[in-house]
């Protein structure tokens, strides 16, 4: 072979390894760009917000249900388990976040001081398997959190009367009424009275928390703060830092 063609397959191969080393630098430079990148997107330009149904056809079946079958109680539709559920802090708030604080339980059965009585969870005819393992392990939290939860099947959902006896059973609820007579129990000479603006007096509001039962409030909003990589809002404020 002579020296000419040598010359020339080693400046191919040269130009080659050039070419495959620049294209390598410009995909690294544009991986680290990447963050900074998105940090400058807008929220409402990058990702156009649209309004849509908070509940499908057979949750709303559910929940008119749960309001007919319950109304001496409140029904919650869709509430994040970090709403509701403390958990301690000694390890990573983010990891169990991110593990099962995010998921959702379709409906709350709370007593008229908010406090979390029972569960609902819908499950769906054509259910996927991420599904019923997302719906498994909100499952074992709430129990473990001493939460009753109810497994409804969407094509069969029970009727208001089967519905209340089902959860006053498990849940221990005082009261033994049917549905009609809940109905008749808090009619409207029982209701609170309402102030003109339509909100109710603070004195009927505190007179409805049960004595007996602890005031539990939710966890802070601050602590979704960490996981932005920033301390609390608390923490902050006590530094000086607006």
């Amino acid at each position: 072979m002579s020296i000419e063609i040598l010359a020339i397959l080693a400046v191919l191969v040269a130009a080659i390894v050039g070419y495959w080393l620049l294209h390598r630098g410009k995909q690294s430079a544009a991986g680290q760009d990447a963050p900074r990148d998105r940090d400058n997107i807008d929220t409402v330009i990058g990702w156009p917000p649209e309004v849509t149904r908070l509940l499908s056809g057979g949750e709303r079946t559910a929940y008119e249900t749960l309001v007919k079958a319950l109304p001496e109680c409140l029904v919650f539709c869709q509430v994040p388990l970090a709403r509701f559920i403390r958990v301690p802090r000694r390890n990573s708030y983010g990891d169990w976040l991110s593990r099962v604080g995010h998921l959702s339980a379709e409906f709350l059965i709370c007593d008229r001081a908010s406090l979390v009585i029972g569960a609902v969870a819908l499950q769906s005819a054509q259910e996927s398997e991420r599904a019923a393992q997302r719906r498994t392990r909100m499952t074992k939290v709430l129990k473990a959190a001493g939460v009753k939860v109810f497994v409804w099947r969407e094509q069969s959902i029970p009727t208001a009367a089967a519905a209340r006896d089902q959860i006053i059973q498990r849940t221990g609820l005082p009261s033994t009424a049917s549905v009609d007579d809940a109905h008749a129990e808090i009619g409207p000479e029982k209701r609170p009275s309402r102030m003109s603006n339509g909100k109710l007096p603070v004195a009927d509001v505190v007179a409805e928390i049960p004595i007996e039962s602890p005031r539990q409030e939710p966890p802070s909003s601050t602590w979704f703060d960490d996981l932005d990589g920033n301390p609390p809002l608390d923490a902050a404020r006590k530094r000086g830092n607006p």
